[in-house]
């Protein structure tokens, strides 16, 4: 009796642990759902828009020097004055350098005037008096070369057509070789300097229109970007950029701050999706895509880079529907549970709607 009972125990033992077997791995996994939102996506258009700061400055700019150094005996400008390309504007010991041309020029008709009384001579000259006289002659007028090239320093010119942006001598001062003397600036042209940075100087060239703001000026002037810095400033990996704006009414002076708008179209119906949404593998760049409320992986080919977005150059259209949170957690297969669908972009961004 008592072996029956152990009998019917052990049974019912076995019977319960089949009841209790976990189930499959497989059905598991089957069965997860990931809670996901979603966009469709539409077509639109990619521009690279830029609002940077930037320093005025002339179309050029120079610090004239003392090449010499001197006495200051005429300052012929004041500031604020239009001057000509080769305007003279300041003399510096003109008059000392005028006396060293004077006595390099008799020095050289000396020399001419030995060398023709000794070839008069013919053959009653020496081969060593001719020789001698030539060297003379030839030292001397190199001595007037260098005199004429000295006076013509002591000479500040302006090298173009510009305004006297300051004068630093007085007349009488005694300035060192090389010490600067006046500023001359050319205004009309402006040029606005600014930097762009490498991620967005891919977009930038010569001939895009922009806009132009200061604060102390009312109103907006158009100009257009002049160069673009093949290489980066080290110090801040950035790019030198040079814009443009014409200044014929000079409301626009070296040393304002102004903001420049650039705005340039990239690409016209496009996807353009958030760089986030994408999902890299070891090998793979995709997204998942929603089919039948389930996740599928699709790879995709990446375009141009604006700001956090990308171009999708293949791999999605428009209408498509893709995983937008939760993504990173996805396998190919999941089933997903949508918590709210929206529309992508306005602004870069997408929009939702709550799901039902």
């Amino acid at each position: 009796m008592i072996a029956q009972i152990v009998a019917l125990m052990l049974t019912g033992c076995d019977a319960g642990a089949e009841q209790a077997a976990p189930p499959d791995v497989g059905t598991l996994a089957s069965s997860k759902a990931s809670r996901v939102e979603v966009v469709v996506l539409e077509s639109t258009e990619a521009k690279l828009e830029l609002d940077l700061p930037g320093e005025v400055g002339g179309d050029q700019d120079a610090n004239l020097a003392a090449a010499n150094g001197g006495f200051v005996e005429r300052v012929l400008v004041k500031e604020g004055e239009e001057v000509k390309a080769g305007q003279s504007l300041a003399y510096i010991d003109l008059g000392l350098y005028n006396a060293q041309l004077e006595q390099a020029k008799a020095q050289l008709e000396q020399a001419d005037s030995d060398l023709d009384r000794v070839k008069k001579l013919g053959d009653l000259a020496s081969s060593a008096q001719l020789q001698s006289a030539q060297t003379a002659q030839k030292v001397a007028a190199a001595a007037v070369a260098q005199a004429r090239n000295r006076a013509a320093r002591a000479i500040i010119r302006s090298p173009f057509d510009g305004v006297v942006a300051t004068v630093g001598v007085e007349r009488g001062e005694a300035v060192n070789p090389g010490a600067a003397v006046i500023r001359v600036v050319q205004l009309d042209p402006a040029v606005i300097n600014l930097t762009v940075s490498d991620r967005d100087v891919v977009s930038v060239v010569p001939g895009l229109e922009v806009t132009v703001t200061s604060a102390a000026r009312s109103g907006t002037f158009k100009g257009v970007v002049s160069q673009v810095s093949p290489a980066a400033d080290m110090r801040t990996r950035s790019f030198p950029v040079e814009v443009e704006v014409p200044n014929a009414e000079r409301l626009l002076m070296p040393g304002m701050i102004a903001r420049v708008r650039l705005e340039r179209p990239l690409v016209e119906d496009a996807v353009v999706v958030p760089q986030d949404w994408i999902v890299t593998r070891r090998d793979q760049r995709g997204v998942f895509v929603v089919n039948e409320a389930s996740a599928v992986w699709r790879e995709v080919e990446l375009g141009d880079v604006i700001y956090d977005k990308v171009v999708i150059n293949e791999g999605l259209s428009e209408g498509d529907r893709v995983v937008v949170t939760g993504h990173r957690d996805l396998v190919d297969g999941d089933t997903l549970i949508i918590s709210r669908e929206g529309r992508c972009c306005e602004d870069g961004r997408p929009t939702f709607t709550t799901t039902p």
